[in-house]
C-alpha cells in the first residue's frame, strides 16, 4: 500500500499555493515520481518545471504544472522525516550503555543515511538497500559520514555485532565509483582493531581518495553500565601516546602522497597523551570537528585572537563559575588564568567527575544535572554570582541535562543564575565579559 506524505501548511503566495494546494492535502507524485520523504521534495523542487500531483482533504486528485526560478521552494511543509533505527549490537553502542530509567531517547540506535547527510551523523550503512544506494547518488546526498571501524570484513561485523552486514568497501567503491565524498572514523578499541588492523583499514581507505576525503581516529567511551557486554579496554594516556606516535608516519606518509593528512586523530588522544595539539593548519579545514577532532586547536586559537584586545578592568566586579568534565581542564585552564588578570574579574573553573556514567567518560558532552549539582554543593565557598555550563551538556532543542534535569532548576538549588554557554572562545569570553550567552 502507497503511503502519501501528509502536506501540513503551504507557504501564502508560494508557486504550491498559487496551484491551489491546501493544508491537510497528501502530496501524491513530483515530475511522476513518489515523495517518500522531505529529500525526494527538496530533490524535485530544484527543478525549473516541475509537475505536482495533490490529493485533497476529499479525496480529490488534482495536478498542476509549475515553472518557477531554480531552487525557488515550493512551498510545501510535509511530514519530517523518521529516524531508521540500527540493525547492529555494537559491543561500544552508547545506547547499550545507559543507566536504567533514562528517557526511551536515550536508548534509541539510529543508523540513517539522510541524517548522515543532512546533521553529519554517522551511520554504518548496513541497513542500506540498493534503491537507498541509488538514491544517494542520484540526488547526491553527500558528503557522507560512515562508521568503518575496520575495513577486514569479518572483524568489521564481529565489532558490529552484525553477521549479516555487508562489505563495506563493496560499498564504498559504488559510492566512489558515482563520486560521492565521505568522511569516515574507526572507533579504537584496544588490541581490537588497533595495529595491524588499523594499517589495513588506512590502507584500504585511502585507496579511495579524494572521494574519501579524511578517517577520524576516535577512543572507544566506555561507561560503567556494561552488563552483558563484551568486555573492552578503554584508551589510557601511554596507549594514547603511543597511538599518536605511530600515526604520524602515517599521516606524513599520506600527505605527500595525496596531499592531505587524511588519518586525524581525534582531540582526546591528545589529552591523554598530555601532548600538545597541532597547528590549525593541519586540520585542513576542520571536517570532522563535530567529532572531536580539531576542537580544541580551534577554541585556542580563537582566544588567542581575542585576548589581544582583552579588557585591563572591568566594572562592576564579576564573579563566574565556569563547568567541565575533567577531560578539557587543561584547556579551559589555560584561557581562564589570563582573564582572571582582568581587573574585576574571577572565575573559578570546577571541573565535575561523572560520577553517573563512571568508566572512562570524561568529556563535558556527556555531563549530568546531578553530578553538576553534587560537586557544585560540595564547593559552594566557591561559587561566582552564575554559572557557566557548556551547551554540549544539553538535549539540541531544550535546556535539559542528559538525566532531565533542568538547567532552570539547578540553578534554583543553587541560588544563582545557571546559564547554558556555546563551547567556543567568543561565547564564553561574551558570557563574563559582557553578560551575554546563547
Amino acid at each position: 500500500m502507497t503511503t502519501f506524505l501528509t502536506i501540513h501548511d503551504v507557504e501564502p503566495s508560494s508557486p504550491a499555493a498559487r496551484a491551489g494546494v491546501a493544508p491537510g492535502s497528501l502530496l501524491v507524485s513530483l515530475n511522476g515520481r513518489p515523495v517518500q520523504d522531505t529529500l525526494d521534495l527538496r530533490f524535485a523542487e530544484t527543478a525549473e518545471r516541475v509537475e505536482l500531483i495533490w490529493r485533497d482533504v476529499n479525496g480529490a486528485e488534482h495536478r498542476a504544472r509549475l515553472e518557477k526560478p531554480e531552487d525557488l521552494p515550493l512551498g510545501l511543509d510535509v511530514d519530517p522525516l523518521k529516524m531508521r533505527a540500527c540493525n547492529n549490537k555494537c559491543a561500544f553502542c552508547f545506547a547499550h550503555q545507559n543507566a536504567r530509567g533514562m528517557r526511551r531517547a536515550l536508548s534509541f540506535k539510529d543508523d540513517d543515511y539522510r541524517f548522515s547527510f543532512l546533521n553529519g551523523n554517522f551511520a554504518t550503512l548496513t541497513n542500506l538497500s540498493q534503491a537507498d544506494m541509488d538514491r544517494i547518488v542520484e540526488q547526491r546526498l553527500h558528503p557522507l559520514y560512515i562508521s568503518v571501524h575496520a575495513t577486514d570484513w569479518a572483524l568489521r561485523n564481529r565489532i558490529l555485532g552484525n553477521p549479516k552486514a555487508p562489505n563495506i568497501l563493496e560499498q564504498i567503491a559504488f559510492f566512489a565509483a558515482g563520486r560521492i565524498h565521505m568522511h569516515t572514523q574507526v572507533v579504537l578499541c584496544p588490541g581490537i582493531n588497533d595495529g595491524e588492523h588499523l594499517a589495513k583499514s588506512l590502507e584500504d581507505l585511502a585507496r579511495f581518495h579524494p572521494y574519501i576525503q579524511t578517517v577520524a581516529l576516535v577512543p572507544v567511551g566506555l561507561t560503567q553500565y556494561r552488563e552483558k557486554l563484551p568486555v573492552l579496554k578503554s584508551p589510557d594516556p601511554e596507549y594514547a601516546h603511543s597511538l599518536l606516535a605511530w600515526a604520524e608516519p602515517w599521516r606524513r606518509r599520506f600527505f605527500k602522497a595525496l596531499g592531505t593528512r587524511f588519518a586525524f586523530p581525534s582531540d582526546e588522544f591528545y589529552l591523554l597523551a598530555g601532548r600538545p595539539f597541532p597547528a590549525g593548519r593541519t586540520y585542513e579545514g576542520y571536517p570532522q570537528l563535530g567529532n572531536g577532532v580539531g576542537g580544541c586547536r580551534k577554541f585556542l586559537d580563537e582566544f588567542r585572537r581575542l585576548s589581544r584586545r582583552l579588557p585591563l578592568s572591568v566594572s562592576p566586579i564579576r564573579r563566574f563559575t565556569v563547568v567541565t568534565g575533567t577531560l578539557a581542564t587543561p584547556i579551559l585552564g589555560g584561557v581562564v588564568e589570563p582573564l582572571n588578570k582582568i581587573d574585576g574579574l574571577s572565575i573559578e573553573l570546577i571541573p565535575v567527575v561523572n560520577e553517573f556514567f563512571g568508566g572512562s567518560v570524561t568529556c563535558a558532552g556527556l555531563l549530568t544535572g546531578t553530578d553538576i549539582v553534587k560537586t557544585l554543593d560540595r564547593q559552594r565557598d566557591r561559587l561566582g554570582d552564575a554559572i557557566l555550563i557548556p551547551s554540549v551538556a544539553f538535549k539540541a532543542d531544550e535546556d535539559i541535562f542528559l538525566d532531565d534535569l533542568l538547567l532552570q532548576d539547578l540553578g534554583t538549588h543553587l541560588g544563582r543564575p545557571a546559564l547554558k554557554v556555546q563551547a567556543t572562545a567568543r561565547d564564553l569570553v561574551d558570557a563574563v565579559l559582557i553578560g551575554r550567552s546563547r
